[in-house]
């Protein structure tokens, strides 16, 4: 009789028979198999029909031979939004950005109008290890949705209170207003500041102020003015900015082209041309994928990505990854939050049970207790929802953290000497040129290898 052995997995979920070795008559008896699983307590995800084929060729099979598997828990699916407007149907998962670039022809809503619809989150699978333990399944995340301006939610569904143009702001939905512009910004229209969407339908000279609580699309080119918006910014002429041109948003800015300006994005920036001789920040990514980046500073959180990165005059061209201290002045500023608001919800919780113990002993209340316990049950549910997502923001800040080793700078085209690329606090000048390369940190060095599309 052939002797085995079980060989179990340390996490329970897999085991393999193999042979110690062999006596006279060379065959494994299925009941010995059988009382080895049972000694050793296996009773789920057993491969019957592996033991069987062992049994008739077991000088066929390879050993250590799998013949019992458990069942890995499955996570849950994620909540999503799905914009229901017209215009403009659109599918977001709890982790993908809402991107500007995806909603350039912003959609108008009537009030009362279904603009969006919150689908749930769902419950993972759990799984089961092969002693028949149940193995918890983590569920889907909740989709993190901050009903903004004039919005009215009503079991999931998000609806607008007003005439307006849907405005994306991070995880926030609201409709605003529209002022627009039919032609330039000059004298006439004077400085904009407007608490919903700006639309222009022209150019902005140098030296005007545009300011929108929403986003801003301008159909012409912007010279050297001073562009912010709460929501994202579109320009279709580009930027002609006599270094002296301040463009801001909290989300994406779309431009055309860049040149001597100076741009912060709370998201990403996207040139469908070159950003020239500008001082560019993105909390996201910098992408200019059929032009060139050339001089200036580049700072971008994940990805910077260009056709050309440098020019054949070697021109000082900077690129700075991974916003190291951002994340650091987030992650306090989210951690102050969350600290005082748990303050405010143990103020509540204790005048609630103050209320709740009092209606125990007397089992009455005066109507001012009533109204208040009422209002700080109300204030408890805010409370623990705002803290909800200050903790979703904190895990994806950290999450965010961990993702450096895959931030990289990308030149599809050439990577020019004199190109500064520093990661976090690990710094490379460029002294050769280099043809369709990715740089990314390794080991804690700046490696710059060929660069693949897969």
């Amino acid at each position: 009789m052939a002797e085995i052995e079980l060989l179990v997995s340390n996490d329970k979920m897999t085991v393999h028979v193999n042979l110690i070795k062999d006596s006279t008559p060379l065959q494994i008896e299925q009941s010995e198999v059988y009382s080895l699983l049972s000694k050793h307590g296996i009773t789920f995800g057993i491969k019957r029909d592996v033991i069987l084929q062992m049994i008739a060729n077991r000088d066929d099979m390879f050993f250590p031979l799998l013949i019992a598997e458990g069942e890995s828990p499955k996570k849950g699916e994620d909540g999503f939004i799905k914009l229901e407007t017209v215009e403009n149907k659109q599918d977001f998962q709890s982790n993908e950005v809402l991107n500007f670039r995806n909603v350039r022809q912003i959609p108008s809503v009537k009030a009362g109008q279904l603009v969006a619809t919150i689908y749930p989150s769902r419950p993972g699978n759990p799984g089961r290890n092969v002693l028949g333990h149940p193995i918890a399944a983590m569920n889907g995340k909740p989709y993190p949705m901050v009903v903004g301006k004039n919005i009215v939610e009503t079991n999931g569904q998000l609806y607008a209170t007003m005439d307006g143009q849907i405005s994306l702001s991070g995880k926030k939905i609201s409709v605003l207003p529209v002022f627009e512009v039919n032609g330039d910004v000059n004298l006439k229209t004077g400085n904009i500041d407007f608490i919903g969407n700006v639309t222009i339908r022209g150019n902005v000279p140098s030296d005007y102020v545009i300011k929108a609580g929403g986003d801003i699309s301008i159909y012409g080119i912007v010279e050297g003015a001073q562009i912010e918006a709460g929501g994202s910014i579109y320009i279709s002429g580009g930027i002609v900015g006599f270094a002296k041109a301040s463009i801001r948003a909290k989300g994406d800015i779309i431009a055309s082209y860049m040149n001597q300006c100076q741009v912060h994005a709370g998201k990403n920036i996207e040139v469908t041309g070159s950003i020239l001789h500008s001082v560019c920040f993105a909390t996201g990514n910098v992408h200019s994928l059929t032009g060139s980046i050339i001089g200036g500073l580049i700072s971008a959180g994940h990805h910077v990505t260009a056709k050309d990165v440098g020019n054949a005059s070697h021109t000082k061209t900077e690129i700075q990854i991974g916003m190291i201290d951002r994340y650091t002045e987030d992650e306090k500023r989210i951690r102050e939050e969350m600290d005082a608001i748990k303050a405010q919800l143990q103020k509540v919780m204790l005048i609630l049970r103050t209320l709740s113990e009092k209606y125990k002993r007397t089992s009455t209340l005066s109507e001012d207790e009533i109204l208040l316990l009422k209002r700080d049950k109300l204030t408890q549910t805010e409370l623990t929802k705002k803290l909800e997502l200050l903790d979703s923001e904190l895990m994806e800040l950290s999450s965010k953290q961990k993702e450096v080793a895959a931030n990289s700078v990308i030149a599809t085209g050439n990577l020019y000497p004199n190109v500064y690329i520093q990661f976090g606090k690990y710094k490379r000048i460029i002294n050769q040129l280099f043809h369709h390369v990715k740089a990314q940190l390794v080991n804690k060095e700046i490696s710059i290898d060929i660069y693949s599309e897969k």
